[in-house]
């Protein structure tokens, strides 16, 4: 029964089940989903507005944060720094959100999607990435 339970430990933490990241990335993708359900409103600036921009690409948006903060906390990244291990992270960020991009998106707005996609995700994954190996040198500093 122990080896069991060690076992789901093992598979929440490196799947990173206990941080709150995923969860608030799910939480986003529902709020873009129902604000697209509900008849896509445009934002009230008039300047975003001629320019395509709707309500529901604010959380659309923190959702991509979110996600990259998710997988820069995923259990099998070093702590100690950054390594190869991380490239197969940003590949599958890529991959994921090369595949997002066209199958949304008109092949004009192709390089929009990407821009929207790419920016937070990669901002999210390294002050995630960051912050947990400042964290982990600070404590091995300080026992």
């Amino acid at each position: 029964m122990k080896k069991a339970v060690l076992k789901t430990r093992f598979m929440i933490d490196f799947m990173a089940l206990s941080k709150p990241w995923f969860y608030l990335m799910v939480m986003c993708w529902f709020f873009t989903i129902v604000l697209v359900w509900i008849g896509n409103p445009v934002l009230p600036i008039q300047s975003l507005a001629e320019n395509g921009w709707a309500w529901h690409h604010i959380p659309e948006i923190v959702s991509f944060l979110f996600c990259g903060m998710y997988l820069g906390s995923l259990g099998y990244l070093s702590l100690e720094n950054l390594s190869y291990l991380d490239s197969v992270t940003l590949i599958l960020i890529t991959i994921i959100y090369v595949a997002y991009a066209a199958s949304i998106s008109y092949f004009t707005m192709f390089r929009i999607v990407l821009t929207i996609a790419f920016i937070p995700s990669f901002f999210g994954y390294f002050v995630m990435r960051l912050h947990n190996i400042q964290k982990s040198k600070k404590s091995k500093t300080s026992v």
